[in-house]
């Protein structure tokens, strides 16, 4: 196609950020592309194509991937860790940014930042296969924008994480950093105990601190619409409203329920 017909490469959720406004998205742990198409046309900002505890393989995520396009929601992927082999398959097939499971350190951070950017920022490995088409860019085209573009999102989930924090946010090259409460109490011993004193303390001051690192969007999960409101409120720019299996269960068990005439 001539040049004047390409669309720019241009990220929404960070152009949502630059602008002080929270983009909000689902998680996805369905394999599969029905889910995503579905999700990403509600008007979301953003699916999230779960790696970690889905069982989506490559080929899968790859074509969950290129079921957003057309639709405004940008795709993301979580990964388990800063590795380059899980990295760059998702990259490579087109994903918009990564989100990185189980950052405690300050060197996980760059690590993140190290396979996620082209030299000199970082160390990808040069072979966008399938990202360059999604705008209509020759491979070098896309290479040139993909630095800037695409979003990393680091994930804190344990004490030691939190503990850390200062440090992470040295580290350039982040966009996002996510306080994860469901694994932050798993690793403190109490599970699902999101209002217990030491959870709230620990949340409370990761916010703080987050919310003072210029250029840093602050990120979570919401597990209610008030909670939403609540969570955009007090600063959160990145946030996950649910999962897609957790959005499928409640809904048919509502349903059911009122079919029944049994309380939801």
């Amino acid at each position: 196609r001539d040049r004047r017909d390409r669309a720019p490469m241009t990220n929404p959720v960070k152009e949502a950020l630059a602008a002080g406004r929270t983009a909000l998205g689902y998680l996805v742990m369905m394999p599969g592309v029905a889910m995503v198409q579905t999700l990403a046309a509600s008007g979301a900002d953003f699916v999230l194509i779960d790696t970690e505890h889905a069982p989506t393989g490559a080929e899968t995520m790859a074509a969950m991937i290129a079921a957003t396009n057309g639709t405004p929601a940008a795709p993301f992927v979580r990964v388990a860790g800063p590795r380059s082999d899980r990295v760059k398959p998702a990259l490579d097939s087109g994903a918009f940014g990564i989100v990185f499971a189980q950052i405690e350190t300050a060197e996980q951070a760059r690590a993140t930042v190290e396979v996620s950017r082209y030299a000199p920022q970082g160390k990808r490995g040069y072979g966008p296969s399938y990202a360059a088409l999604r705008w209509g860019l020759t491979p070098l085209e896309y290479a040139a924008a993909a630095n800037a573009e695409l979003l990393n999102v680091v994930l804190i989930e344990s004490l030691a994480g939190v503990r850390a924090l200062d440090d992470i946010l040295t580290v350039e090259g982040l966009d996002v950093v996510v306080i994860a409460r469901g694994d932050l109490c798993a690793d403190l011993g109490i599970p699902g105990r999101f209002d217990d004193p030491r959870v709230l303390q620990l949340v409370a001051g990761a916010e703080a601190t987050i919310r003072a690192r210029p250029g840093v969007a602050l990120g979570g999960a919401a597990f209610t619409t008030d909670e939403a409101r609540a969570m955009i409120a007090g600063g959160y720019r990145f946030l996950v409203l649910g999962t897609d299996i957790a959005l499928v269960q409640r809904t048919a068990a509502a349903q059911l329920a009122a079919v029944r005439g049994l309380p939801s």
